[in-house]
């Protein structure tokens, strides 16, 4: 497996298993009471696309974790991506994020390979979000946000915006169910960059000519299951579907050799602390 292929393995996994196992922050249940796993470190195996728009799959490995600061503040981490919470007020999060966009080179498809290579960089930005905790007979958990980045260093260009919310819920003391989605909106220059064909891309790769221009993404869509194996342990598995959307649907680099169809299935373990 090429280091390309490997790095945006690491990539979309993280995204995924983040999701699935820690950022949407799985509700903790002592009894009744439902809570934020304070403290964490786990690690997480899945499959995923070999790159945006692939239909070529390959697997990764990724860690994650988590540390709470006070009563509301916290730092977490998962695969390439870092982000905190600075306010120190209930249901309330904000502040700053930064993650490494993987590129894409060295990949299976031999036509998509004919493209120039993309390297990574970094993004930075911030996140905000309001969370509700219900904490009635049957408690639930409500997560509603928006992240925002822009490319900082490398290959890695243009912005994201991204609105997002998640619902989490136990089925029992040990065995907690949540869902989630969200829309991703990007800048023209991303979008070119990993979905338009320049004549000079044309003429290597025979894909037509092409021009992606800034607007919505993507939509994605996830179910997850977390088990309390002990008061240490837990488990969690689940998938992720992406649907390209827009000009990123419509590129020839999706059409003819991948799938705007986009899925990310995996596992992991963690062990919490409090």
């Amino acid at each position: 497996m090429g280091r390309g292929r490997i790095r945006r393995a690491c990539w979309t996994v993280a995204v995924s298993l983040g999701v699935l196992l820690t950022t949407s922050h799985p509700i903790w249940a002592s009894g009744l009471s439902v809570d934020i796993i304070p403290n964490f470190v786990g690690v997480g195996l899945g499959t995923t696309t070999q790159w945006m728009g692939s239909s070529d799959m390959v697997g990764g490995i990724v860690p994650g974790g988590r540390v709470q600061f006070s009563t509301h503040r916290f730092a977490e981490m998962y695969g390439p991506m870092l982000d905190a919470n600075v306010l120190d007020i209930p249901n309330w999060e904000f502040g700053p994020m930064v993650t490494y966009r993987f590129g894409r080179q060295d990949v299976d498809d031999p036509v998509v390979n004919q493209l120039p290579p993309i390297g990574g960089g970094w993004e930075a930005g911030a996140i905000a979000g309001y969370h509700y905790i219900y904490t009635g007979r049957i408690p639930w958990r409500l997560r509603m946000g928006v992240s925002a980045t822009t490319a900082i260093s490398g290959d890695a260009t243009g912005g994201h915006v991204t609105p997002y919310t998640s619902f989490w819920m136990p089925l029992s003391r040990t065995v907690f169910v949540g869902v989630g989605a969200g829309v991703t909106w990007s800048t023209t220059s991303f979008m070119e960059q990993r979905f338009g064909v320049t004549p000079t891309d044309a003429a290597a790769s025979g894909l037509p000519v092409y021009t992606a221009g800034s607007g919505m993404r993507q939509v994605y869509a996830w179910p997850a299951v977390i088990i309390r194996l002990n008061e240490r342990w837990f488990a969690g598995a689940g998938a992720f579907y992406q649907r390209l959307t827009g000009d990123a649907a419509g590129s020839p680099i999706v059409t003819e050799r991948g799938n705007p169809n986009q899925f990310t299935a995996g596992a992991g373990v963690g062990y919490a602390w409090k």
